[in-house]
């Protein structure tokens, strides 16, 4: 696993899609969020916080701050992709219906 966030991470950032943010408290990282940056929109793709935190919801403020900085470089949208956890909630989003669409073709 990470050697595919490893690769993920390098080509994203040689598109220059990627967008890696960090919370430190006390010079020590304690969360940080990783996006990916097209157009309007900034997609949140995967997070993580250190337990020695936890108390402080760290992980939760680095989205909070995520979502900050986007409003304030003009963002459109903040998207925090498929998924029902509940942070999401607290946030304010709103699930968007996906749909699975396969077409088959006869001869």
């Amino acid at each position: 696993m990470m050697s595919f966030f490893r690769l993920l991470a390098q080509r994203m950032a040689q598109q220059g899609f990627l967008k890696l943010s960090f919370l430190d408290i006390d010079q020590v990282p304690a969360a940080g969020v990783m996006c990916f940056d097209y157009g309007n929109t900034l997609f949140l793709y995967n997070n993580g916080y250190n337990p020695q935190f936890g108390s402080l919801s760290p992980g939760f403020l680095s989205k909070v701050y995520s979502i900050k900085d986007s409003i304030e470089k003009g963002k459109l949208r903040y998207d925090l992709l498929k998924g029902e956890e509940g942070y999401k909630k607290r946030l304010g989003s709103s699930p968007v219906p996906l749909y699975h669409l396969k077409i088959d073709f006869d001869e």
